[in-house]
């Protein structure tokens, strides 16, 4: 797949398989000269799709975690100010930036998408953990099937995706198994945008 053609929807779609991750996970399963082709493929799609699944969640995590906890940190900041003699003039502006602090925490629910995004970072995670201790002899069409399964149910819980920010995790993805070229970077008006915009 060349770079111009990679244009990724979502995490679970039109992920680059390296042939370097391809060749370390024959060393970690001792080759795959007796699996047949579509089921080590299979295994390879999966595996790859998982680790750009736990990057992509990892980061939304973290976003939604800073929002989070800015938020609280200026609605605080904000309440602390008022007891000040000096800032008692500006106690109506802080009274409502207060209010409107609290009311995008309430209405964008930092805390709980967060902890969605950590949930399905560590399903990700699981799957990948279960691909990485089959061994090859042990490898069959079940295997991937179920494996297959378990990344779709993973995605029928996944809010929308971002496509700017599935792209920097296919790339980042890439770039770790010796293959940056293969997925190409965004501009970066793009990267700076890419947790609030698609």
């Amino acid at each position: 797949m060349t770079a111009g053609a990679m244009q990724p929807t979502g995490i679970a779609q039109n992920a680059v398989m390296s042939e370097a991750t391809a060749a370390q996970l024959e060393t970690a399963t001792g080759g795959s000269d007796e699996i047949p082709d579509h089921v080590w493929n299979t295994r390879c799609d999966v595996l790859h799709r998982a680790y750009v699944s736990y990057r992509y969640h990892r980061k939304r995590q973290r976003f939604f975690d800073l929002l989070d906890k800015g938020t609280k940190s200026l609605t605080v900041a904000l309440g602390a100010s008022l007891i000040g003699d000096t800032l008692k003039r500006f106690a109506p502006l802080a009274a409502s930036a207060i209010s409107l602090l609290g009311l995008l925490a309430l209405v964008f629910g930092y805390g709980d998408r967060k902890q969605a995004h950590k949930e399905l970072a560590e399903m990700a995670m699981q799957v990948i953990s279960t691909v990485e201790k089959t061994p090859g002899a042990k490898l069959d069409a079940a295997c991937v099937g179920e494996w297959s399964a378990e990344i779709a149910r993973m995605n029928a819980k996944e809010p929308p995706t971002l496509k700017t920010l599935v792209i920097i995790c296919e790339r980042e993805q890439a770039t770790a198994t010796g293959h940056p070229d293969h997925v190409p970077l965004p501009k970066w008006r793009k990267r700076v945008l890419a947790d609030f915009f698609s």
